[in-house]
């Protein structure tokens, strides 16, 4: 169920498509400063001012989370390919869309750049770890605005159904595979790394 605070007629049309199509834990109109005070919990900031709260993350969730975080960290060390980052590091799309991924890897050849809070530009690799209330968000919105800012492999692991979906973007089009825990999948942005969601 949505739960809007604060809204007023500054709440954009654009905004409301991307309320309407999900369920949230919170949201409510407010600022990009507004967004950067923000110090408990997960959130996200979509164009027209709309501030999106999640709720805290499971055990389940962190477990999975620290396991493929692992697998990334320890892949990007040894290969010296580019920074692999988690959940609290904000990804800046544009002025209108900033996420918090919860895994989140940036190629060394990426044309984007750090700031001290936030990455500007397109990751080369973003993992969601869904929760009950946030799979619908996930898949719809937050996809519709991955793929539409081209990220190469996006991945929304679903750990009730022990699954995961993944979107691969190749010839500018996405290919979609679903995933079984503890069937490996060779990447193609981490070339050689065979991921396991255990």
């Amino acid at each position: 169920m949505t739960t809007l605070l604060k809204t007023s007629n500054k709440v954009t049309e654009k905004a409301l498509k991307y309320l309407s199509s999900s369920e949230y834990t919170l949201t409510f109109e407010g600022t990009l400063e507004d967004y950067y005070k923000i110090e408990e919990g997960k959130a996200d900031y979509l164009i027209g001012g709309i501030i999106v709260m999640q709720s805290p993350a499971s055990v389940e969730h962190e477990r999975i989370f620290r396991n493929i975080l692992t697998q990334f960290h320890n892949y990007g060390t040894k290969n010296d390919v580019g920074e692999v980052l988690g959940s609290r590091f904000t990804i800046a799309f544009n002025s209108d869309f900033r996420f918090e991924p919860d895994i989140v890897f940036i190629s060394k050849d990426n044309k984007g750049f750090f700031a001290e809070y936030e990455f500007s530009g397109i990751p080369d690799l973003i993992m969601e770890i869904m929760s009950k209330t946030s799979k619908n968000y996930d898949l719809k919105t937050k996809r519709e605005i991955y793929r539409k800012y081209k990220v190469k492999e996006i991945y929304f692991v679903d750990y009730v159904e022990k699954e995961a979906v993944i979107d691969i973007l190749e010839d500018d089009k996405y290919d979609c595979f679903t995933l079984k825990f503890n069937e490996p999948f060779k990447s193609k942005v981490l070339k050689g790394l065979d991921i396991k969601i255990i």
